[in-house]
This record gives C-alpha cells, sequence and structure tokens, in this order.
C-alpha cells in the first residue's frame, strides 16, 4: 500500500513538473470567465488566436510554449489563454480585435481592452522579447488608438499608424486610417510620392473604393515613380476582386452573378486594365472548379495548351488532378487528359535544368521542372487505370 501510494505521488509530482515548464492556459472556459479571474488575480491577459491547419501555430504550442522559459515569464503575469479562431466564440473575438492571420497573439488588459499583439511564430526567447517590447513601448498600438480617437490627424503620425497597424495585420482599422491619411489627396498627389502610396498600398482598397480608381488613373506616374512591381500589384488587385462575383453560403458555393460579372468587365474597360482577357479567362476557370463544371475544367486546360512560355504547369496539374479523381469515369476526357500530360512532359523534359536548385519533397531530391514532369507523370499513370 505505502509503495502504491508513494507511486501516486510520484506520478503526480512528475505531472506537476511537466506543468509548471510551460505556459498553463486556462482550460475550458469563455472568454468573459477569463476576464474575470484576469481582474481578481491583477493579471493581464495572454491569448493565443491559432487555427486547427495553421503549422507555425502548432509549432508554438508544441515546441515553445511547452518550454520552462515560457512558463516563467507568462503564468506570473498573464491568464493565458488559447482559442480555435474558427470555432465558438473565436469567431467573433476575431471580429473584435481584427485578428486575420494565424498565430496572433493578443495582450489584453483584464477587462480585454487591446495592450497590443505580436503576429508569427518565434523562437520563445525571441518572442518574449517580443512581448516585452509590447509590454515597454510607450507609443505602441494602445498609444496611438488613442491619439487617434482624441483626433490626432498629423500626416507622420497617420503614416506611422498604418505601419504599425499592417505589421499586425489589423485590416479593419488599417484601411480606415489609410483611407483618412488620404482623404482630400488626389490620385497624382499619391501616386508620386513615396510615402503616400506606402500607405495606400497597405490600405487594402479595391476598385470599389474611389481612392483606389484615381490612383489606377496615374498608372504612368506610378510606374515612374513606385516602379513596375506597383503596376503589377494594382493590376492584381482587379483579378482578385473579380472573384466576388462568385456567391457562398459560408464556405459552399452557391453560385455565380453574371450581372455584376458583365458590369465588372465594363468597368475595367472604362479604366483600361490592360490584362482583362486574362482576368475573365482566371475567373471563369475559378467558377468552374467551384461549380465542379468539369467539360468547362477540361477546355481550360485545352486552351491553357496553347500558351506557350505561359503555360502555367501548377494550374493545369491540379485541374488535371481534379478531372482524374472526380471526372474519371468519363473516359473521353480521361484520354485528353492523358494526352495534355503526356504532351507536358515531353515539354519539360526538352527544359535545362542545370541552373535549378534541388530541393526535397517527402524524401526524394527534386529540380522544380522534375517535380513538375513527376506530377504529370503520375496523372498519365492514373489515366491508365481509368
Amino acid at each position: 500500500m505505502k509503495k502504491t501510494i508513494l507511486t501516486i505521488l510520484a506520478a503526480v509530482a512528475v505531472c506537476m513538473t511537466t506543468a509548471a515548464q510551460g505556459i498553463n492556459f486556462a482550460e475550458g472556459k469563455s472568454f468573459a470567465e477569463v476576464k474575470a479571474q484576469a481582474k481578481a488575480e491583477g493579471k493581464l491577459i495572454f491569448v493565443d488566436c491559432y487555427t486547427s491547419w495553421c503549422g507555425p501555430c502548432k509549432m508554438m504550442a508544441t515546441r515553445e510554449f511547452v518550454k520552462k522559459e515560457a512558463g516563467d515569464y507568462f503564468n506570473d503575469k498573464f491568464v493565458n489563454f488559447k482559442i480555435d479562431m474558427e470555432k465558438g466564440e473565436g469567431p467573433e473575438l476575431g471580429k473584435q480585435y481584427d485578428v486575420n492571420a494565424y498565430p496572433t497573439f493578443l495582450i489584453l488588459e483584464s477587462d480585454g481592452q487591446l495592450r497590443g499583439r505580436c503576429v508569427g511564430a518565434a523562437q520563445i526567447t525571441e518572442f518574449i522579447k517580443r512581448v516585452e517590447g509590447v509590454l515597454s513601448n510607450e507609443k505602441g498600438l494602445t498609444w496611438y488608438q488613442k491619439k487617434f480617437a482624441e483626433g490626432e490627424r498629423g500626416e507622420s503620425f497617420l503614416m506611422d499608424y498604418v505601419k504599425l497597424l499592417n505589421e499586425n495585420y489589423m485590416r479593419g482599422e488599417l484601411k480606415n486610417v489609410a483611407t483618412t491619411l488620404l482623404s482630400g489627396k488626389s490620385g497624382q498627389q499619391i501616386a508620386s510620392d513615396k510615402g503616400l502610396y506606402s500607405a495606400f498600398a497597405q490600405g487594402g482598397f479595391s476598385p470599389d473604393d474611389e481612392v483606389f480608381l484615381a490612383v489606377y488613373k496615374q498608372l504612368p506616374t506610378v510606374k515612374a515613380t513606385q516602379g513596375e512591381k506597383a503596376v503589377t500589384a494594382l493590376n492584381a488587385t482587379w483579378s482578385q476582386y473579380a472573384l466576388r462575383c462568385m456567391q457562398f453560403d459560408g464556405k459552399q458555393y452557391k453560385g455565380f452573378d453574371e450581372a455584376a460579372f458583365n458590369a465588372y468587365k465594363q468597368k475595367m474597360a472604362d479604366y483600361g486594365v490592360s490584362n482583362i482577357d486574362d482576368i475573365v479567362k482566371s475567373t471563369l476557370r475559378s467558377k468552374a472548379r467551384y461549380a465542379k463544371d468539369y467539360p468547362a475544367i477540361l477546355q481550360g486546360i485545352a486552351d491553357d495548351m496553347k500558351g506557350g512560355e505561359k503555360i502555367e504547369d501548377y494550374t493545369i496539374a491540379n485541374d488535371m488532378q481534379t478531372l482524374v479523381s472526380e471526372y474519371g469515369t468519363n473516359k473521353k476526357a480521361m484520354k485528353s487528359v492523358a494526352k495534355y500530360a503526356r504532351q507536358r512532359v515531353a515539354a519539360l523534359q526538352k527544359v535545362d535544368t542545370s541552373k535549378e536548385r534541388e530541393f526535397e519533397y517527402e524524401g526524394k531530391k527534386y529540380t522544380m521542372t522534375a517535380y513538375l514532369i513527376s506530377l504529370y507523370q503520375d496523372i498519365i499513370d492514373k489515366t491508365s487505370k481509368k
């Protein structure tokens, strides 16, 4: 009996030691309960905002937050809380604190007021320095928010505020502050000024925003002052926002707004967007994928095969894999897929790979061209079994 008790006590001691080594997160509590605990204990709140699919989130949880130095630092200062941002209270807290990247770590007062945040994974020693920086910085996020609420509108202040919000991935607040900064500025002024254009580029503006359209009218100035990459980014924004013509109920695809898409095409024409054909093609390809319109996907591959040097092998191979797995009973389609895959293999085998870097994937070494060939060869093998 004595031996059994000693064994149990030893096991408990081991568990207590293990728990003490890392961060102790409040388990099974609501956010309201965590705030109440923090107030009662006179502590700040540390919130680990994660998702189940986020690799860096898992790395922090399993490699860094279990370390003794993590527990020594966080357990005394904070009530620690972790929450999946896609479940339970997560989505609402994500909106409340403008969380748009993972992992995001919130540092809150006991009443839930935001003190600051850190975004992204880091080794624990570096991470603690980040948190210390938030706690010790008199002109941190809270300071900027307070000054802005009090009416501070100096250009230098707003530029610094935009930069800070961008670093913290706070897109909603960022766009609001950037809009305030750029209010009253002409497209020419923004396009020709490095600081203003930087704030504009970070602001998340779209073809729905007048400031975006005003700047887009100044493409020659943008190119001369900000460079070719800035022009490419503006054109990419037109492409990204075309996808809003697709309709979803949550993550479930519900349809495509043809009228909105036609109006968007006309808007692009009115503003002289140079790559309208590519945007239309890309959007319709996305529509076909979501709608599981397999003949349209196959036709898209056929069109892509005429692209010469512009062929995007990842896109083609991905679409081929979709057809093989979801449309494999259509033997005629499979013959076409196999034919196109063999054509790409033949073309890629002629590529000079002597200057391509090797990388390892699933225990094998590839150059990028060799990897693409392997994707197509896998498709050929699968179609032969259909």
